[in-house]
């Protein structure tokens, strides 16, 4: 049993290759439209708690983004096969 959480950052500014090569060493996924301040990150965690699952990723997430960027959304969604 587990969580695939996913969260939305917006950040000051575009993001750099270089911070998005460095989120996507940190989480399962990480993506960018370019053009835009948004970054969406997910990663799943392999805890039978939702809100403890979402919780160890946002302390992931405020560790790896910029100063001044912040987490705009975070949603989770349970495993498909339990």
């Amino acid at each position: 049993m587990g969580f695939e959480v996913h969260v939305l950052v917006t950040l000051l500014k575009p993001p750099s290759d270089a911070l998005m090569t460095a989120l996507d060493h940190v989480f399962g996924e990480a993506k960018h439209e370019i053009g835009t301040k948004t970054v969406t990150l997910s990663e799943h965690v392999s805890m039978p708690n939702e809100a403890e699952s979402v919780a160890f990723v946002q302390a992931l997430v405020l560790d790896a983004i910029p100063p001044g960027a912040k987490i705009t959304e975070i949603s989770s969604v349970p495993d498909q096969n339990p």
